[in-house]
């Protein structure tokens, strides 16, 4: 009877364990903070539309958490502002239709952006996210701070 009791023991530790082991791998890692860039070269191959750019700011980074366990492709999401040549923002204002945006920019630069008057364009949306390749596109730009904020999903 001893035995008995010896092995019912036994099984639950060896139960707990197995649980406790089995919880801590289905445990998904913290994700990392993306890495800031300042390069210019990537973004103006992707976003020529821009022009010239002064300074950059930009990540590029998948969404959500890679799990292999899960098969298939991961979202990427490339974004960031461009501080624009004035000559550029000329361009931009004269070529595009903008009109005030209704919500501010997907990632607002640092600084202050109380006040400014963001814009967007649907025509330029859709001609830089399709010169980027990317499955969707967001764009908001100050033409007084000349300031594009970009956000692009799936880029190539």
């Amino acid at each position: 009877m001893r035995s008995g009791r010896m092995c019912a023991a036994v099984l639950v530790v060896l139960s707990v364990a197995t649980t406790a082991v089995g919880c801590a791998q289905g445990q998904r890692p913290e994700k990392a903070p993306p890495e800031v860039r300042h390069d210019e070269g990537p973004i103006a191959s992707s976003l020529p539309q821009l022009g010239d750019v002064e300074s950059v700011e930009w990540t590029y980074e998948p969404l959500g958490v890679a799990d292999p366990r899960v098969p298939g492709p991961t979202d990427r999401e490339l974004r960031g502002y461009a501080r624009l040549a004035e000559a550029d923002v000329r361009r931009l204002t004269k070529q595009y239709a903008w009109t005030e945006a209704t919500e501010p920019p997907p990632t607002p630069p640092p600084g202050g952006t109380a006040g400014t008057h963001w814009q967007t364009s649907e025509a330029f949306e859709a001609s830089a996210g399709s010169g980027a390749s990317a499955e969707a596109a967001e764009f908001r730009l100050d033409p007084v701070g000349r300031v594009m904020v970009f956000r692009l999903l799936n880029p190539s």
